[in-house]
């Protein structure tokens, strides 16, 4: 009896620590559950608990597509990436009539593209109009699947198979809980609150041009250029376009053909250091030119690089790859001419 005793006391404080640990993780998850359910950075669950304006999600991807399973049919769906962001749907409107959406993804490529299309297609929501505005690295072999993209079952559609969408999933996650954190913080705390979109996807606003500082840009601009010359070359080294993201962009003609959607293209513009500087190597100039040769094959593409109406003025430049919401105006004024359509 003594000997059972002097083994089995050890055990008690070991089984005190799984008992405690397992109570406190239940209890944690649970936490997290409920105030990503009360928050909704992703307006997943419809219900707007706190009534909160403004949310901040860091995948936008699964924001705006949760958002947008909440809206009508659009005449006209935008794509890119955050270079798309800054131009007007509301001026798209004004333009060619209709009604648009900005789906403008952070760092999209041309997977991202076809993937919105296809849920597009899914929720029977295709558009009369379809507006792409195509960056220089998007179709570049070396540059590997955004992992956002990869994540989101109903734009990854390398994997996808009857996706039913898992709302328990999407809110218990590291990333929900962030979102929710910086969400409740700006609708308790800020005072200047404001939304990372609009309701048509927009993140633009019209600058104060006397309050921009060029020369301190250019120095700044000019950093930024060696930094994003130096990965491309290191990183990502960029000689020939991928031939499998050509076949993704194929695909989003042939919908287009097949469902009778205008397509409309354009090259995203770069500040001129850096294509001044893309041009310069004779590997990335090439790249170049095989892209810009690539989208002179569709009948609706624009070539911005080096026009005048965007290059003349370098306030219509945010960085080096990103372009302010005046250039996005004049974006629109190209593409769409006077079309009253």
């Amino acid at each position: 009896m003594i000997s059972y005793i002097s083994t089995f006391k050890p055990i008690q404080p070991i089984k005190r620590w799984v008992f405690t640990t397992l109570i406190s993780t239940i209890l944690l998850s649970s936490f997290v559950l409920i105030f990503n359910y009360i928050i909704d950075p992703y307006n997943i669950t419809q219900y707007n608990l706190l009534g909160i304006k403004y949310k901040f999600a860091r995948d936008d991807r699964t924001e705006k597509i949760n958002y947008f399973k909440t809206l009508k049919r659009f005449d006209t769906i935008m794509l890119g990436s955050s270079r798309v962001y800054t131009i007007d749907p509301h001026y798209i409107d004004k333009k060619i009539g209709g009604s648009t959406y900005n789906f403008g993804l952070g760092t999209a490529t041309v997977e991202d593209l076809l993937g919105v299309l296809l849920f597009l297609e899914r929720e029977n929501k295709l558009p009369k109009n379809l507006f792409i505005g195509v960056d220089f690295y998007t179709f570049n072999p070396d540059l590997p699947y955004n992992s956002y993209f990869l994540r989101n079952k109903e734009l990854n559609f390398l994997s996808y198979i009857n996706y039913n969408e898992n709302t328990f999933a999407k809110l218990f996650s590291i990333d929900a809980f962030r979102a929710s954190i910086k969400t409740l913080n700006n609708h308790l705390f800020n005072k200047n609150k404001h939304s990372r979109f609009d309701s048509l996807g927009w993140a633009g606003y019209y600058e104060d041009y006397s309050k921009r500082n060029l020369k301190e840009e250019l120095a700044f601009i000019e950093q930024e250029s060696d930094k994003e010359i130096e990965k491309i070359y290191s990183s990502y080294r960029y000689e020939k376009l991928d031939t499998k993201r050509i076949d993704y962009f194929n695909r989003i003609k042939y919908i287009c053909d097949k469902k009778h959607i205008n397509l409309y293209l354009f090259n995203t513009p770069l500040h001129p250091i850096l294509l001044n500087k893309l041009y310069s190597n004779k590997h990335t100039h090439k790249a170049l030119d095989e892209f810009i040769m690539y989208l002179q094959h569709f009948n609706n593409f624009h070539n911005l690089y080096y026009d005048k109406r965007i290059y003349d003025n370098l306030k219509n430049f945010h960085g080096s790859t990103h372009t302010s919401s005046y250039a996005g105006k004049i974006i629109v004024d190209i593409v769409f001419g006077d079309n009253n359509e």
